[in-house]
């Protein structure tokens, strides 16, 4: 007769193995400046790809202290909204069949960032699906920006899904003007198109990108860029996000497209301040 407990044991034995196997781990530490700091912490998620591609892609962090997949997924950087201290680390994103892949330094002390794009010979994955992904690291010293850097680990990270989309009221025609992220996103067109530098600097993403003598001359090659007779004609507001269509009118001909905006410390911005990078 068969036990009738067996197949309870053979479940709770395979979760066993399984269970270490899907725990967040990362082991090994990461030079930064001639500095080595131990890789404690990782993290991972899925969220959509920056380069205007409509697909996720998985991004996940490793570092000296611990970092949350809210803060992982926050489209304005990690280091603004940290409050924790000291923080060293290094952030991958990668789309699915990882043709593409971005390589990010977290260093709380520098003022700036660095990053890089490539191709992904320094790891070699031993596991990669949707809700895991686990492999050595290394990359070899090295200068990168004003940051020199050197890694050596192992990880295995489980991938956290992205939010559920967000949906709100549709709104048409001269509706859509009562909605803050309309609003903000006709000023900074506003802006543009009168090339007031300190305007754009209080309502870009990226204000950054203003800064210094190139500031003014970046504002113009936005305007040459951006249609006349901008026209929000319909906008979906959630509770964080937003979505505008717009159309407009260039080299003589109509323009339609459409921006998703999102809303982090009490500002609501597009995904990039050039109309054409959106």
């Amino acid at each position: 007769m068969r036990d009738p407990f067996s197949l309870f044991r053979l479940v709770s034995s395979l979760s066993l193995l399984v269970s270490p196997l899907l725990a967040d781990s990362v082991s090994g530490t990461i030079q930064l400046d001639g500095k080595a700091y131990p890789l404690r912490h990782a993290v991972g998620v899925r969220v959509a790809s920056q380069s205007g591609a409509r697909a996720n892609v998985t991004r996940v962090a490793f570092s000296d202290a611990a970092l949350s997949p809210e803060q992982l997924r926050s489209t304005t950087g990690l280091l603004p909204g940290m409050k924790q201290g000291p923080i060293h680390g290094v952030t991958m994103e990668f789309n699915n069949d990882r043709s593409s892949f971005s390589l990010g330094v977290i260093h709380s002390e520098q003022s700036g960032s660095a990053s890089l794009a490539g191709t992904m010979e320094q790891v070699q994955f031993t596991t990669h699906i949707a809700q895991h992904v686990a492999a050595p690291a290394r990359w070899r010293s090295g200068g990168w920006g004003n940051l020199r850097l050197a890694a050596d680990c192992r990880f295995a990270v489980s991938i956290g899904a992205p939010p559920a989309p967000q949906t709100g009221v549709l709104k048409k025609a001269a509706g859509v003007y009562s909605l803050a992220p309309v609003q903000a996103y006709l000023a900074l067109r506003a802006a543009v198109q009168a090339l007031d530098v300190a305007a754009i600097r209080k309502l870009a993403r990226y204000p950054q990108d203003f800064q210094g003598p190139d500031g003014l001359k970046f504002v113009k090659m936005m305007k040459e860029d951006e249609p006349t007779g901008i026209v929000v004609v319909e906008a979906t507001q959630g509770a964080d996000t937003a979505t505008l269509t717009v159309t407009g009118t260039k080299a003589g001909k109509p323009v339609r497209k459409t921006f998703t905006m999102q809303l982090n410390d009490g500002r609501w911005t597009t995904n990039n301040d050039n109309w054409e990078a959106n």
